[in-house]
């Protein structure tokens, strides 16, 4: 696995060996080795299933001892990954990013303090995240998909959002 880019400090893209033939392919998801990993403890394994498209996730996060990293991969389809830093909020930058996926040799390996969310751009993606914490409905927190202090520039103007994350308050109002 080689890191081929570094969105903002900390947020890197890496790129999984794949060998493909006639009868069809193999790709190493996940290599501890990798210098990028070597140091990642995976405690949880989520594969999510997204029928349609524009289905928005996020922006999750968790606090204290819960806080997590989280390595995404798509294996089938395409999402616009977004990602916010809160690791010097509520005083420092909020520096965000986007970025699409949607090829299972590529990830996306986001350190712990960001807020993670995603977009389908494309009907039955599926997902497959590893996080280095387990899921503590106590330690969770959400920012709103649109909020204005981030700036996202989300690829629809109308997702299909659960309840829970419809009701997320802008950062502002949680500061």
């Amino acid at each position: 696995m080689e890191q081929i880019k570094t969105l903002l400090e900390d947020v890197q893209v890496l790129k999984s060996p794949a060998f493909f033939d006639e009868r069809g392919g193999f790709i190493k998801l996940f290599n501890q080795q990798a210098t990028a990993l070597e140091q990642y403890k995976i405690k949880q394994v989520n594969f999510v299933q997204n029928k349609e498209k524009n289905i928005l996730r996020g922006l999750h996060y968790q606090t204290g001892t819960f806080a997590e990293s989280k390595f995404f991969r798509v294996l089938n389809g395409r999402i616009q990954l977004a990602f916010v830093d809160l690791r010097q909020a509520p005083f420092g930058p909020k520096t965000t990013g986007t970025i699409t996926l949607g090829s299972p040799d590529m990830g996306v390996l986001i350190p712990r303090g960001f807020a993670t969310g995603y977009l389908t751009l494309e009907e039955n993606t599926d997902v497959l995240y590893y996080s280095d914490n387990v899921y503590e409905p106590s330690s969770e927190q959400g920012l709103r998909w649109n909020d204005p202090t981030f700036k996202l520039q989300w690829l629809t103007f109308k997702p299909n959002l659960s309840q829970k994350d419809k009701a997320w308050a802008d950062f502002k109002a949680t500061t």
